[in-house]
């Protein structure tokens, strides 16, 4: 045979092999589809008990996921806390730690004893150790509010709500010249801020006037007088708050005004009120500044004029709100607060002291119109527990 047909030949033998070849591969592919899809319809076929049993096994499958995050969660903010207490008691630690080395250096030396390297160390180790104990000594025995919701329950006070830390993270979703707790509710309605004197504000719907106290300066009373205030007006309220703290001036400058005539020229003319209230033009909101005062003696206390400027200023707002000097520095505080109809004492979180909380309550004389305002409560908690997923 010639060898071109023999080449022929061969040629169309592997053409006929590869054909079989390819046969057999899709039979096998059809019947292994085949074989899933018959898994696949068994496997829809299960019972109603294998059914619920999948559902029971996901449902404890993701409270094992919530409780894991909820473990982790709590040892974050128990190291936050950890470091917070460190902060506040580092200066007093290595004050002591300081005092106690040289203590006993010299009781070391004092007798005519020879300073070596592990004496002075033993020394140093063993006031380190002393220094520690007395720091965790003065953090527990700081009695401050940490858990809002014991403290209102267990103590019997009524306590309101509370705001969480305007954090920079925070601040800076809002405009660079907004960057504030006003800016915060004004711009960022849905944010936990916000939403915080939201419901301070429909807490408070059926009180005409309302005074923000502090127990000490720095509590964030302006602040938070200032945020209630803005909320109450966002809701549809006419609201005027009043600068009554003559000293500071919080409330006016931080509005950035210097105005020559304020509350206390109000008072002397109650019936002119209007020449004296200002507005502020972001939030619609209407203030009554209070002007640096021409003398040091020249107090609210003294005008016989306020409680006649509250009533026209309750006839013509719905909300009256009082930002007042703290209870603990002066009796001016207290004293103006007792003219409204609920009194508001702002404390910090795990700052201020429960014994500072109770004596401005008690100079308040106000005890069924007195409630309790938490501020600045750290991320992660929520009226003092964690936050839930």
């Amino acid at each position: 045979m010639p060898v071109s047909a023999l080449t022929a030949k061969s040629s169309r033998n592997r053409a006929a092999l590869g054909y079989t070849t390819r046969c057999e591969a899709a039979a096998g592919a059809s019947s292994g589809s085949c074989r899933k899809q018959s898994r696949q319809e068994i496997a829809n076929l299960t019972s109603p008990v294998a059914e619920e049993r999948s559902h029971v096994d996901g449902a404890s499958a993701k409270r094992t996921r919530v409780r894991r995050r909820r473990t982790e969660r709590a040892g974050g903010l128990a190291l936050a806390r950890l470091a917070r207490a460190a902060k506040r008691q580092a200066v007093f630690v290595s004050a002591l730690w300081l005092l106690a080395s040289l203590a006993g250096l010299w009781f070391h030396t004092a007798g005519g004893a020879i300073l070596t390297i592990p004496a002075a160390a033993m020394h140093v180790g063993a006031a380190l150790g002393v220094a520690l104990i007395g720091g965790a000594i003065r953090e527990l025995g700081r009695n401050t509010i940490t858990s809002v919701s014991s403290f209102g329950k267990k103590r019997g006070n009524i306590v309101l709500g509370a705001a969480p830390l305007l954090t920079q993270r925070a601040l800076r979703q809002l405009p660079p010249d907004q960057r504030s707790p006003l800016g915060c509710v004004t711009y960022e309605p849905s944010s936990p801020f916000a939403g915080a004197f939201r419901d301070l504000q429909s807490a408070i719907t059926g009180d005409g006037v309302v005074a923000f106290i502090g127990a000490f300066t720095g509590d964030g009373a302006t602040t938070c007088a200032l945020c209630a205030a803005a909320s109450a007006t966002q809701q549809g309220r006419s609201v005027v708050i009043v600068d009554c703290d003559l000293r500071r001036r919080s409330l006016t400058r931080g509005f950035g005004l210097t105005p020559e005539l304020g509350v206390l020229e109000a008072c002397e003319q109650p019936e002119y009120w209007r020449d004296y209230v200002e507005e502020e033009h972001e939030t619609g909101l209407y203030f009554l500044p209070a002007a640096k005062p021409v003398s040091p003696w020249r107090t609210l206390i003294g005008q016989a004029g306020f409680p006649a400027l509250l009533n026209q200023l309750s006839e013509a707002y719905d909300l009256v709100v009082l930002d007042c000097p703290p209870a603990l520095g002066s009796a001016e505080g207290p004293v103006m607060a007792r003219f409204a109809q609920r009194a508001i004492v702002v404390a910090v979180w795990d700052e201020t002291p429960i014994g500072a909380v109770r004596h401005a309550m008690r100079t308040l004389r106000k005890p069924d119109s007195t409630s309790i305002f938490v501020n600045r409560v750290p991320p992660g908690y929520r009226f003092g527990r964690i936050r839930p997923d």
